[in-house]
């Protein structure tokens, strides 16, 4: 189902893709998310990279599938643990954001509908990134006048096949992150 656009030329949007927040802990959320309140872990992707600045920085991000009656693209709630900067306190996350926290993603048709969500956001003088390859889907990003960050996004054949791919292996991704973050953190306590 779309919503009924005030504009007819604009493209259609398919609903919420994700929303996104910081955590402190990934193995800590996914107990929460997975099991305590039972929305399964769907992804969990070790980056190394900023995905808009390329600036260095290890993360985790992880989702949760909450259903959408999609089950090639369900809707998720995500999570990002960045290890170098946790955002453990509130007040210190909200200093600085790394754009991949607090945002609100959006599904679109296809690559052609992102460009054109482009185009018609920056003919508004909205500022845009992208479109950002992430190899399963497609992005761009932009800011509402609050300052949130806002996303569209859309994938095609392909790169469906490589978020099922991702899929497959989530659990494995979380255990080899648990283990990664565990090897770090004994590293830097034995060079105390």
């Amino acid at each position: 189902m779309t919503v009924t656009p005030i504009d007819p030329t604009q493209p259609p949007v398919f609903g919420l893709d994700h929303s996104a927040y910081r955590c402190r802990d990934a193995e800590e959320t996914r107990v929460f998310y997975e099991d305590v309140v039972g929305f399964p872990l769907a992804l969990a992707l070790h980056i190394d990279r900023h995905p808009t600045t390329g600036e260095p920085v290890d993360y985790l991000h992880i989702f949760f599938d909450i259903g959408s009656g999609d089950p090639d693209r369900p809707s998720h709630i995500a999570f990002f643990e960045v290890v170098d900067h946790p955002g453990d306190k509130p007040d210190e996350l909200f200093k600085k954001q790394w754009g991949m926290d607090l945002h609100f993603a959006m599904r679109v048709a296809n690559h052609a509908d992102l460009e054109a969500w482009k185009v018609r956001l920056k003919g508004k003088g909205v500022e845009v990134e992208g479109p950002i390859d992430h190899g399963m889907m497609q992005s761009i990003y932009f800011h509402d006048p609050n300052g949130y960050r806002l996303e569209f996004t859309s994938a095609e054949e392909r790169e469906d096949q490589v978020f099922r791919d991702e899929m497959a292996v989530a659990r494995t991704q979380m255990e080899k992150w648990n283990a990664w973050k565990a090897n770090r953190d004994l590293a830097a306590a034995e060079a105390n």
